[in-house]
């Protein structure tokens, strides 16, 4: 079915994505996302609420990577920062607000259409290092904590 697309930049001598591949792993990422709500308790809802159908529909079918969680809290990390404000937007417009059509997006940003995706793709980018850099002092702490509790 859908198979697992690893994060390059978890082993720094991996294999970096192509354009194709690095847009395939955004898209998983995007769907990804979609399966969070199935993890959580829906909250309390008043009687009103209740009576209305589920809008969740059926649970997605991707796998839980891992690698996606880093890549998520990097995406999330870059967004804030005012420097990736710009590529965030074309990021943002190409995965996220896919409802409209490019070249309306990019009339909206005052862009051309090459600018656009050359944006959304070096956003993706930095956030798959940063995502990178994130696993790899995960993986640092959690060793230096199991080292710690080792010791005591």
């Amino acid at each position: 079915m859908n198979q697992e697309r690893k994060n390059p930049h978890a082993d720094e001598s991996g294999p970096r994505l192509n354009d194709n591949q690095i847009d395939a792993y955004c898209l998983d990422w995007v769907r990804w996302c979609d399966t969070r709500k199935f993890y959580l308790r829906p909250a309390a809802q008043n009687i009103l609420a209740r009576m209305q159908p589920s809008k969740s529909g059926i649970e997605p079918n991707i796998r839980n990577n891992p690698d996606l969680a880093f890549f998520n809290a990097a995406v999330h990390s870059l967004a804030d920062m005012a420097d990736h404000a710009e590529g965030y937007a074309c990021f943002k417009a190409k995965y996220l607000e896919v409802n409209e059509l490019i070249k309306v997006q990019v009339d909206k940003m005052g862009i051309s259409r090459p600018t656009y995706y050359s944006r959304a793709r070096s956003f993706a980018r930095k956030a798959l290092s940063l995502a990178g850099s994130l696993k790899r002092v995960h993986a640092e702490s959690l060793s230096a904590l199991g080292e710690a509790l080792m010791v005591d």
